[in-house]
């Protein structure tokens, strides 16, 4: 699941330095982590009441379990909205990766950081995503 910007508390042009999204890692370690795990559920949840969908059951268990599937899908959004109001940018729930924006030598590019690392120590270009990321180790980041 990707989304884009959004405002920010930070300001919406708020760049970070990997020191800075080092430090906010505890609190979105923690967002991500609900995060994957509400998306785990909800996964396994919407396999089921689609099932109960294709063959037209409509059973008040069923009814039940399409509005808990709405609100853990709500409940997500919340979360997500919650990360971005950071300044940050979810690029994926299933492999827990984040974005911050910065800026490297005039050029904006993302710190990019997935579930379970230790320290924000990775960063790409717009363009390039995930797979172009590179270490920051002897890289210049600045903000």
């Amino acid at each position: 699941m990707s989304t884009s910007f959004g405002s920010s508390n930070q300001g919406e042009n708020h760049l970070f330095t990997p020191q800075e999204a080092t430090r906010m890692l505890p609190d979105v370690r923690e967002k991500m982590k609900a995060l994957i795990e509400k998306k785990k559920l909800l996964d396994a949840q919407k396999d089921e009441v689609e099932r109960y969908n294709l063959i037209g059951l409509r059973t008040d268990g069923s009814i039940e379990k399409a509005k808990r599937l709405d609100f853990l899908a709500e409940d997500m959004m919340k979360t997500i909205r919650e990360l971005e109001d950071l300044g940050l940018t979810v690029r994926d729930i299933d492999f827990g990766l984040v974005d911050f924006p910065a800026e490297r030598y005039g050029e904006k590019v993302f710190l990019c950081w997935r579930y379970g690392e230790e320290e924000v120590g990775y960063w790409h270009r717009p363009e390039e995503g995930f797979g172009g990321r590179r270490a920051l180790k002897n890289q210049l980041v600045s903000p």
